[in-house]
């Protein structure tokens, strides 16, 4: 007749073991068991410090996309008022300021993070925004020709919303990629996957915006005062949309920033668990040691339901 203990321990069955039954050594150890835990814990370590390269990373994107937002923000509707009431000579000096900030922003967009650029796509090991002198070559030669406002702005557009390999913008200053992937496991069922780079949607009308009046700036008194008028309308206008772009994106990172910090949490409550149970294990007898592990399944398994319904909560405190 099988023992009472013995019995209890062969018929176990749980996550961290579903391929062997326990092994007590003579001591009482259940070398499967602990062996099964041994290789969840590193997973475990490797899950954290994925989310803490990503943590790291998305911070260090909405850190950039606020600096952006509060210029654009500010701008757009400026621009569209002082397109009728400032003076030519305030406009020119106008322009030439929104230049010197578009040179920022290009720097911003360039942020390192521990040795990755965020903004390239997935190839992080290049800055995403080539040389903004040639950007302005670039744009004047795009340019070129134009006779009326619409002109000027159509061109401009369609430089910036130019398919790869038609000579545009994601031809000649974009030197990131958005092919290839950059998902990261922060958990055991967990990736994040950010798409968003110097190059995307959510960023485009702010790059028109500003290029733009950039383009104004270069042109100088090339262009008449009632074209520039006309121009700061304009770039208020696309500045005002990418706003609204610029928010997008930051729920965006906020939504990913959400999803790492419960897999963080979630991750350390796991590792604890299964730490607690490690200790326990070793100096327990075969009977004690089934039962440890399974208190300890029934703890993470609830775990696990407990973040999946945190994951489905509107988390707004990334978006302040």
């Amino acid at each position: 007749m099988v023992p009472a203990a013995r019995q209890a321990q062969s018929t176990q069955a749980h996550s961290l073991s579903t391929d062997t039954r326990p092994r007590p050594t003579p001591d009482g150890y259940d070398v499967s068991g602990i062996s099964h835990i041994e290789s969840r814990l590193k997973l475990l370590t490797t899950f954290q410090q994925n989310a803490a390269e990503a943590q790291n990373r998305l911070a260090g994107m909405q850190a950039a996309l606020e600096q952006i937002h509060a210029v654009v923000d500010d701008l757009g509707p400026r621009l569209l008022s002082e397109s009728n009431i400032a003076d030519e000579h305030d406009l020119r000096a106008r322009a030439d300021n929104v230049t010197r900030d578009f040179r920022s922003m290009f720097g911003i967009l360039n942020t390192n993070i521990a040795g990755q650029y965020a903004f390239a796509g997935s190839r992080t090991d290049s800055a995403p925004l080539g040389n903004f002198d040639m950007m302005l070559t670039e744009l004047t030669a795009t340019v070129a020709g134009a006779a009326t406002t619409a002109d000027i702005v159509s061109r401009i557009d369609a430089w910036f919303d130019a398919p790869g390999g038609a000579g545009g913008f994601s031809d000649t200053i974009y030197q990131g990629s958005d092919n290839g992937s950059t998902r990261l496991s922060v958990s055991p069922d967990r990736q994040i996957d950010s798409k968003l780079t110097a190059n995307s949607l959510e960023l485009r009308d702010t790059l028109k915006g500003m290029a733009i009046i950039a383009y104004a700036s270069e042109a100088g008194t090339a262009i008449d005062a009632a074209t520039l008028r006309e121009l700061f309308a304009e770039a208020g206008t696309r500045l005002s949309k990418g706003s609204t772009g610029l928010i997008r994106a930051r729920a965006d990172l906020g939504q990913q920033q959400a999803v790492v910090t419960q897999a963080q949490a979630r991750n350390s409550a796991e590792t604890t668990a299964l730490s607690v149970a490690r200790t326990n294990m070793t100096g327990a007898d075969p009977f004690e040691t089934a039962t440890a592990l399974e208190e300890t399944e029934a703890k993470i398994q609830s775990l696990y339901a407990l973040t999946a319904r945190l994951s489905r909560l509107n988390l707004t405190d990334y978006l302040s």
